[in-house]
């Protein structure tokens, strides 16, 4: 397994390490199946173990590129760029975690074409996703 640097730089990998490291994951722009039909996002469940209280996960909508006008979720207990918490505890290590985010303001997840989610931060050597769920709604066409 290889991966690339934004450098450039392609680097073999290697799992050995205990520090943290930084993290930078996007999905491409999701159409759900339906590119011209509106939808309303619901949730988002990301399955995950490990130190990922740092990492800040947003949402963008259709088609944004400016980070700066990336969308916050709430994990239930308020709105926040770091949603997720630290299971890197030896009795959470092993289990896997689901964090269930809702978009912080509903009407801004509301008539959208697409969306995808952007993760970056700093995490613990042993954070692993596992799987990312989105819950949405078609819209009826008029």
């Amino acid at each position: 397994l290889v991966h690339a640097h934004s450098s450039g730089t392609v680097v073999k990998w290697d799992d050995a390490s205990d520090s943290t490291t930084n993290l930078l994951f996007a999905t491409k722009d999701m159409t759900f199946g339906q590119p011209g039909q509106r939808k309303k996002l619901h949730k988002v469940y990301i399955t995950y173990k490990g130190d990922a209280s740092s990492l800040v996960v947003k949402y963008a909508i259709d088609g944004e590129t400016d980070s700066g006008d990336f969308l916050q979720f709430n994990n239930g207990t308020s709105d926040t760029d770091t949603p997720l918490a630290d299971k890197s505890s030896a009795e959470n290590l092993e289990q896997w975690h689901l964090a269930e985010l809702k978009p912080a303001t509903s009407s801004e997840a509301n008539n959208l074409y697409s969306s995808k989610f952007h993760l970056s931060g700093s995490v613990g050597s042993s954070f692993e996703i596992n799987d990312i769920n989105v819950v949405f709604r078609m819209k009826n066409i008029k």
